[in-house]
């Protein structure tokens, strides 16, 4: 069974959400902590559902794993790594391509915007753990 990765600057914070998620959703959650990361393991292997923020830190060579057009923004989009990892999620193969929910503190709706209908849901920061949990298992369930 594919796994899902959650893509979060912080994984201190989403180590024990990681866990519990991988335990009530009987999958393998992976934390990577930069696009940088992120676009290595999708790279790697193939995984079900991309959990991410959007103001995630590209990571420290980028260069190595992301896209031309990525790179090409790269200096005017360091806090917004949600958006270039979208890209290069979109890159892939299109049935390599995981599904996708935001999880994001962010509320300008431009931004939100940017991410479009290749978005399966949207979760705001902070949730309660059972509020993210319902969200995910929504979006996993077959139709």
């Amino acid at each position: 069974m594919k796994g899902i990765l959650f893509v979060d600057d912080e994984p201190e914070n989403v180590a024990l959400v990681a866990e519990i998620l991988g335990e009530a959703l009987e999958r393998e959650v992976v934390v990577a902590e930069s696009v940088e990361l992120a676009v290595e393991l999708l790279l790697e292997r193939d995984w079900q559902l991309v959990v991410m923020d959007l103001f995630i830190p590209l990571g420290e060579h980028p260069h190595r794993v992301l896209g031309p057009r990525a790179r090409r923004y790269q200096e005017q989009v360091e806090h917004l790594g949600g958006l270039v990892l979208l890209e290069e999620i979109d890159r892939l193969p299109e049935r390599r391509r995981p599904m996708v929910v935001s999880h994001t503190a962010c509320t300008d709706h431009v931004l939100l915007e940017l991410f479009g209908d290749r978005v399966e849901r949207r979760i705001p920061k902070p949730v309660p753990l059972d509020t993210l949990l319902q969200n995910l298992m929504e979006v996993l369930a077959p139709s």
